[in-house]
């Protein structure tokens, strides 16, 4: 599957059109788990003393040449992105729901660099693994042992169960698009 990244829409442009639609909007981001290589952003959107939305993302120090030395600013920027489609400002087709910086992401990570994803990137990302670790040190449980062998849905179905404080949700077989 190749993308043409012009079709997603930066994370500044739709913040600049939510914040000139809602001047008295607050949007608040904050660090909710830091190791040193590890960081995970959650962003909310305000409106009227209430959240409309929030969105999370996490980002992995060196997991990419723009990580070496920004992956807290990734990922406090893709935390916003997501919080930004979450509350509908998604670019003129609500299907393009990523942002661009998150697409440029899938680009850099997919194995041909262009974007195409392969069978094999459907496994799950160091940084799916990374954070089913952290979250599941940071509970006192020990990360599945076949966690290498996740595919990304698993991983996300994981990650949620962690974060919900449930069981873990079973498996998945069927493949998965980036977002």
């Amino acid at each position: 599957m190749a993308f043409n990244l012009d079709d997603y829409e930066p994370v500044a442009s739709r913040l600049d059109r939510f914040l000139k639609a809602h001047p008295d909007a607050r949007v608040i981001t904050d660090l909710v788990h830091y190791s040193g290589d590890f960081a995970v952003f959650k962003a909310e959107l305000w409106l009227n003393g209430e959240i409309i939305a929030t969105g999370w993302e996490e980002e992995v120090r060196n997991s990419s040449h723009i990580n070496k030395s920004s992956h807290l600013a990734n990922a406090e920027t893709g935390a916003l992105g997501r919080a930004l489609a979450n509350a509908g400002l998604s670019g003129s087709d609500y299907k393009k729901r990523p942002s661009r910086e998150e697409m440029q992401k899938v680009e850099r990570m997919s194995p041909t660099g262009d974007g195409t994803i392969t069978e094999n990137s459907n496994l799950a990302t160091e940084k799916q693994q990374n954070m089913i670790r952290a979250v599941c040190k940071s509970m006192g449980k020990v990360p599945p042992h076949n966690l290498q062998s996740f595919s990304r849905r698993e991983a996300s179905a994981y990650i949620d169960s962690l974060k919900a404080g449930e069981q873990p949700a079973p498996t998945y077989d069927a493949p998965e698009e980036p977002f």
